[in-house]
């Protein structure tokens, strides 16, 4: 009776005391980053993360988040309007050099013609400047030929004209459900690359893509992940693939981008999902939460870098023919609108 009433007191006094420190502490940024150093420890990974990923860009001098971001930056270079008459000149060596380090390695193939198309057509319109000249110098030394079928910037009544209607985008989107309960049949990988292709497309800041997908369908390995996401365990022993988004904090020099993993991964699992629904898959996007046993569990598991952080998991396998479906019934759109 005893030990129940001061489990009881304990459990109050627990609540009164952590009642004052959130209110305390959301008083000023200053109190707020007080409390999360010394009350709570749930924002230290993030930090770890965080300081990981601006280490290795700083240390990285090929940094591909970095060389990726600098095409983008000579990409709208030249499509500003009205034109700029010099643009670029404090990156562009840097990049060139870069480019020149990465051409011969076994980086991406489609970055690196990316790379060459914009450069090409920079320094075909570059003014002269001593910088200018300097990098066109360290490209042209590559040798490289037949840039004429390289990527290059176009208008906007150029782009794929697709014949996708409202209708038909619409009934897609309402035909993607969270799926919890497969068919036991094995995930085709070539399946999930196309789905990834359609993916890829979606936007990204500076177009770095700072995001891998860590399939996951060997059925040992599969049997250590699986309890590892938030709302799995009801239904972990169907699932046949797991798909883990792991954002790269490298790609970035500054702590201003820190959620950029987040909103890339987001951008691109929801052009994945979508993509899948076309392939006759389902999918069910499973939270992950920030918590450090899982965090390092999955860092184990999967080979992780300090700089690597998981932003969430997804199942991946046939619906179940008789596979029930929550309706989760949206929003109405006049609440989610607010014009100016």
């Amino acid at each position: 009776m005893i030990r129940k009433i001061l489990k009881i007191v304990k459990e109050k006094l627990f609540k009164v005391l952590y009642v004052f420190f959130i209110k305390t502490a959301s008083k000023s940024p200053f109190a707020s980053s007080l409390y999360y150093l010394f009350i709570s420890r749930k924002f230290h990974n993030e930090h770890y993360v965080m300081l990981n990923g601006i280490r290795k860009n700083l240390m990285d001098k090929s940094n591909i988040g970095n060389f990726r971001r600098n095409i983008h930056r000579l990409e709208k270079g030249l499509i500003t309007r009205p034109p700029k008459p010099v643009f670029a000149q404090d990156y562009i060596i840097n990049t060139v050099e870069v480019l020149h380090e990465l051409y011969n390695s076994d980086i991406d193939r489609n970055t690196i013609n990316w790379a060459v198309g914009i450069l090409t057509e920079y320094f075909s319109i570059s003014p002269f400047t001593e910088i200018n000249q300097k990098a066109k110098k360290i490209f042209q030394s590559l040798g490289i030929k037949g840039t004429q079928n390289m990527p290059k910037t176009f208008h906007a009544n150029n782009r794929i004209n697709s014949q996708v209607t409202y209708t038909d985008f619409l009934a897609l989107n309402k035909q993607r459900r969270s799926i919890r309960y497969f068919e036991n049949i094995s995930v085709p990988r070539e399946l999930i690359e196309k789905a990834v292709i359609a993916a890829l497309e979606a936007p990204s800041a500076c177009n770095r893509q700072p995001f891998t997908f860590r399939v996951v369908d060997d059925p040992i390995l599969l049997s250590k992940v699986l309890q590892l996401p938030l709302g799995a365990k009801t239904f972990s022993d169907q699932i046949k693939m797991m798909i883990f988004v792991i954002g790269d904090q490298s790609n970035y020099f500054s702590e201003r981008d820190k959620h950029l993993i987040y909103i890339d991964s987001s951008l691109v699992t929801m052009n994945f999902i979508l993509a899948l629904e076309t392939l006759k898959l389902s999918s069910c996007i499973i939270n992950w939460g920030d918590i450090q046993k899982s965090n390092s569990k999955l860092k184990e598991i999967l080979t992780l870098e300090d700089w690597e952080q998981c932003v969430l998991s997804i199942a991946v396998g046939y619906a179940a023919s008789d596979c029930g479906v929550a309706s989760s019934l949206k929003k109405n759109v006049q609440t989610v609108i607010k014009y100016n």
